[in-house]
């Protein structure tokens, strides 16, 4: 994956927004998941990146419009077991074959996105919303890459369990000022 280190004042400014907001979705998910959840710094991505971010089976892909503030895309990645086990904690059962799993996941994406944007708005003093999420279970690389496409730059804020795997990453692809 290839970054940079963050020198324009907006890309700054967004980092540390993406960076209050991913603490606040940590939170949450450590809630969901009944147990710790911490998050890495943010890292900014620059155009031609491909390659899944820090997760090895990438389960999940969640996609938000961000409506308000300064807009763009949000979506939650969710690795293949953080899939199963939140599935499995909602539901009692971890097969993603479901619509109730899809339902659940699109739910857990929704909590996550809201919490984030939620303080990102705090900072701000104006309204930012998510869009309905749009699950994406089959190719979510693909489907990331068709529906964010070639954003000037974009934050990801990794969250990882007490082991330091990674469970999820919070992808903001804000709109250029």
């Amino acid at each position: 994956m290839r970054t940079a280190p963050v020198v324009d004042d907006a890309i700054d400014r967004y980092c540390e927004l993406a960076n209050i907001g991913a603490g606040h979705a940590a939170g949450a998910l450590a809630s969901m998941m009944g147990r710790p959840i911490r998050m890495r710094v943010p890292q900014v991505v620059h155009p031609g990146v491909s390659e899944t971010r820090d997760l090895a089976d990438l389960g999940a892909a969640i996609f938000f419009d961000v409506i308000g503030g300064v807009g763009g895309h949000f979506v939650v990645l969710l690795g293949g077991e953080t899939c199963r086990e939140l599935v499995r904690t909602l539901l009692g059962d971890d097969s993603l074959d479901s619509e109730e799993a899809v339902s659940a996941l699109s739910e857990v994406g929704n909590v996550l996105a809201s919490h984030a944007l939620s303080a990102v708005a705090d900072q701000l003093g104006s309204l930012v919303l998510p869009s309905i999420p749009d699950v994406v279970l089959d190719t979510p690389d693909a489907a990331f890459r068709d529906r964010v496409g070639d954003p000037s730059a974009q934050i990801e804020n990794t969250l990882e369990d007490h082991e330091g795997q990674a469970c999820g990453v919070l992808v903001w692809a804000p709109r250029p000022a």
